[in-house]
């Protein structure tokens, strides 16, 4: 009998090719027979390295080319990391599986101080996730936080040059490219509360391809893909991008989960924070109520003053 072949799309970073790695081997193991082809495509967010996301359209920018592949049925499914995955996913295509959560939070990297409390005064930061710098400055307004693009190699490298004194970084990012000893604390998510899907993996292919949907439904992590649902759901319910800092995470214990979010100004100037207990099964709608509740007590005027300002320079 003929193998079946299976087309995997990914982009073309360290960490996404691990993460790709990572899935052609769980696959490979219930489908031994099966043939898998990596196809490694450059996005345009990988392009673009100047600027925030939060400037250029947000974390989209690293699946439309990926997308695309599918849509063309040059790829069978494409591989994400969650958090950069819209909560609106383009007709004609759905997220099959998300593969078993690792850790889920950030991490502080530095070469000279134990944790973000060592950081003297002053001390330079880097990152350009709005999130971690709302979140940071409103720990520790006297730090300064610069602009740190790039991938995760590029990003330590910067760290190592001296340009920053920390840096902080999703842990789970660095676990997979067999870089945890860089990681010199495991921010809790008290300090800061992670993004919307982060620490996971995310299979996404044609909605009407049975064969695929059939190979890939084995992959779904139903615990992982319960507390997303519901970080999902709350973003979802906002309406917004990376432009606004926006933070999600459930935890599902014995069937319950425990949902907690946050928005925040860019400057960090006001942090909303909430937080929901409930049933696995009312995941999503724990989701929009939390996110309801945030929105009736300030972050809908955030929000809207976002978007009043950006309507300035279009």
């Amino acid at each position: 009998m003929r193998k079946q072949t299976l087309r995997i799309a990914t982009r073309k970073s360290p960490l996404a090719l691990q993460q790709t790695k990572y899935v052609q081997k769980k696959l490979l193991s219930l489908y031994p027979d099966l043939n898998i082809k990596i196809i490694p495509i450059v996005t345009h967010g990988d392009n673009i390295l100047n600027k925030s996301l939060s400037k250029i359209g947000g974390k989209g920018l690293f699946i439309k080319e990926l997308e695309f592949a599918l849509l063309e049925n040059k790829a069978d499914i494409a591989i994400h990391s969650m958090k950069d995955l819209p909560v609106h996913i383009t007709k004609e295509l759905c997220l099959i599986s998300i593969c078993k959560r690792g850790n889920p939070l950030d991490s502080l990297v530095s070469n000279r101080y134990q944790s973000i409390n060592h950081l003297p005064k002053g001390a330079i930061i880097g990152t350009s996730s709005l999130r971690r710098q709302c979140q940071l400055v409103t720990y520790r307004p006297d730090l300064i936080v610069s602009p740190l693009r790039g991938n995760v190699e590029t990003r330590i490298a910067k760290l190592d040059e001296g340009k920053y004194d920390a840096i902080i970084l999703a842990a789970e990012g660095l676990n997979r490219l067999n870089l945890k000893h860089r990681i010199t604390q495991i921010i809790p998510a008290e300090l800061s509360l992670p993004s919307c899907g982060q620490g996971s993996i995310g299979i996404q292919s044609r909605l009407h391809d049975k064969r695929i949907l059939f190979f890939l439904s084995r992959l779904n992590h139903f615990n992982t893909f319960i507390e997303i649902n519901a970080e999902r759901a709350f973003c979802k319910k906002l309406e917004a991008g990376c432009q606004i800092p926006i933070g999600s995470y459930a935890i599902l214990k014995k069937k319950k989960i425990w949902l907690r979010g946050l928005v925040g100004s860019p400057d960090g100037e006001i942090i909303l924070k909430g937080e929901r207990f409930g049933w696995y099964n009312t995941a999503e709608e724990m989701g929009y109520s939390l996110a309801k509740e945030l929105l009736n007590n300030g972050a809908r005027k955030i929000l809207d003053n976002f978007y009043i300002k950006k309507s300035h320079y279009i």
